[in-house]
């Protein structure tokens, strides 16, 4: 048997057609999608008829990642102040993009499931980790060690990283686990221009194992990156749709760089830490300007 897994497709709709595309050539028998369907990316209904469509079609599980939250706390009024700018721009023009039928079918989707396919061992998955849909798996934690331990089963898929791998938790004697990212589809880190996704083999046997294989799938990148500025996202998202820009074409993870800069910025002028949903454009345009961010169309 072959199953499909992809994850953090991050509203990357020639990404994902191209993926799609790729598991259907495969033969693939099941897909399990890992959250993270929307934002960042331009056209976000683009995406979302893909994957209406692929659950139509196909046997599919789906879970939610941590932006399906954020677009469901929106609704709920959990969150607010959402405006034009880098600090949440193109989280308002995804929402804005997003329809009724979206928002109620994110909020009937668990954040981890669990499956079992015919002759194969039973599988967890979960977007970031069980306990928390924006965690992380990490090889070493203790706490992820912990929590994997209270799960009964051997094969744990996760996404959110936007990295391919694997690595095991626990002792040999006792039958390890083995965590399997299955990297991005939208924007994967390390490899501009091909989308990531993941493949289990089903190995039948006395010990029926899965094996895991990685799947780097060649997509229209340049449409891509011509969505963000057609689409005005790269205008109302200004410095983070930049970075996702950037990301694309390069590979590269700015997240983790430019923004805390921002804050950074911020606080030594106005003396004061504030989340980077607060931090005024100004700082996000220095910053932007101190790591060459390209922010024009």
């Amino acid at each position: 048997m072959l199953i499909a897994v992809l994850s953090d497709i991050h509203g990357n709709a020639r990404a994902l057609k191209a993926c799609l595309g790729h598991a259907r050539e495969r033969g693939a028998q099941g897909y399990v999608f890992l959250g993270d369907y929307i934002s960042d990316g331009a056209y976000p209904q683009r995406t979302m008829e893909q994957v209406y469509d692929c659950a139509a079609r196909y046997d599919c599980r789906f879970i939610r990642g941590n932006r399906e939250e954020y677009m469901l706390d929106y609704r709920a009024g959990k969150i607010s102040g959402w405006q034009d700018g880098s600090s949440t721009g193109s989280l308002l023009y995804t929402y804005e993009n997003l329809t009724a039928r979206d928002l109620d079918w994110f909020q009937s989707l668990e954040i981890a499931g669990r499956e079992s396919f015919p002759g194969s061992p039973p599988l967890f998955y979960c977007h970031g980790s069980p306990w928390a849909v924006g965690g992380r798996l990490e090889q070493g934690d203790p706490v992820a060690k912990e929590k994997l331990g209270e799960l009964p089963e051997k094969y744990i898929l996760c996404g959110h990283t936007h990295r391919l791998g694997s690595w095991f938790s626990g002792l040999f004697e006792r039958g390890c686990q083995q965590v399997v990212r299955a990297g991005s589809v939208g924007i994967p880190l390390s490899t501009p221009g091909k989308a990531q996704m993941l493949f289990l083999h089903s190995v039948e046997g006395d010990m029926p194992r899965w094996r895991p294989e990685y799947a780097l799938v060649p997509y229209d990148l340049e449409g891509a990156v011509r969505d963000l500025e057609e689409s005005g996202l790269l205008e109302r998202g200004r410095v983070w749709t930049a970075m996702v820009r950037h990301a694309l074409i390069t590979g590269e993870n700015m997240v983790g760089l430019l923004p805390p800069y921002a804050q950074a910025l911020y606080e030594r002028d106005c003396g004061r830490k504030a989340p980077y949903q607060e931090i005024p454009e100004e700082y996000w345009q220095r910053a932007a300007l101190a790591y060459r961010c390209e922010t024009a169309c």
